[in-house]
């Protein structure tokens, strides 16, 4: 169990570091009004939902009322990806970028909230 919570809160370094990379690279697509976001926020998907799963046994040794934050903060990190995906398609790359950087800058408060909470 101590080598999940390791990995638990390892992995949310990573995560910030590659939220940090987004909203660089969506300012970039904005920028050249070209590019996607497909790549990067699918990775960056496949991360927070391991997390997730990780997570998920350690709630076990929690006490639930602690971490209820912690709970609904980690369901809004899970969905804002794909419904930002939604709420962007088919729009133009600078919307694209620059929706994304906001939505990354919000996720990435997120995180550092889950931090937090994480008792």
């Amino acid at each position: 169990m101590e080598r999940l919570i390791a990995l638990h809160s390892r992995l949310q370094l990573t995560i910030t570091i590659v939220i940090v990379v987004g909203v660089l690279w969506a300012l970039v697509v904005a920028w050249r009004n070209r590019g996607g976001m497909q790549p990067l926020s699918g990775i960056l998907q496949l991360l927070i939902i391991a997390q997730a799963v990780i997570g998920v046994p350690l709630l076990w040794q929690a006490d639930l009322a602690q971490m209820a934050l912690h709970l609904i903060y980690g369901v809004v990190a899970v969905g804002l990806i794909p419904a930002t995906a939604i709420a962007l398609r088919e729009r133009p790359a600078r919307v694209v970028g620059l929706s994304y950087a906001g939505i990354l800058l919000m996720l990435l408060i997120v995180v550092a909230r889950l931090y937090e909470t994480g008792g």
